[in-house]
């Protein structure tokens, strides 16, 4: 069952072929790429929504994945993302990958918003911090 609220943002994102394993089922690994796919693809809309032509520069810090069930090729996953929590220099941002209506894969991650030109942690600000509230639960 889904956890995600109202205002979660939602992706489909199709599997490819070599996604899978000797096992059958979608690879661990590749279930972190397709997760950073659909984190990639709402940082990019956020942006566009807070209206700024800058990029969201931003680092991962740390995941937590819980594996629910399989995910399998070739139907697509639908991808569910929202913040639960917005501070100074990051948020934490929850991915639910689903598959015929049923959450198989959880990810919460701390992202740390990231100033490539003083490689240091950057404050969220102004545009920036309404767009990421626009998702938070």
């Amino acid at each position: 069952m889904s956890k995600a609220p109202e205002n979660a943002i939602e992706l489909n994102i199709a599997l490819r072929w070599s996604d899978q394993d000797l096992m059958g089922h979608v690879n661990n690994a590749r279930i972190m790429t397709l997760a950073e796919e659909a984190r990639i693809r709402v940082m990019g809309q956020l942006q566009r929504t807070a209206g700024t032509d800058e990029p969201f520069e931003a680092v991962l810090r740390t995941t937590n994945t819980d594996f629910l069930r399989p995910i399998t090729y070739p139907e697509d996953i639908v991808v569910r993302i929202w913040i639960s929590k917005i501070g100074n220099t990051s948020l934490v941002m929850h991915h639910e990958l689903s598959q015929h209506g049923e959450v198989a894969v959880t990810v919460e991650a701390v992202v740390v918003m990231f100033s490539s030109e003083l490689q240091a942690p950057t404050p969220i600000t102004g545009q920036v911090r309404e767009a990421l509230e626009s998702v938070s639960a």
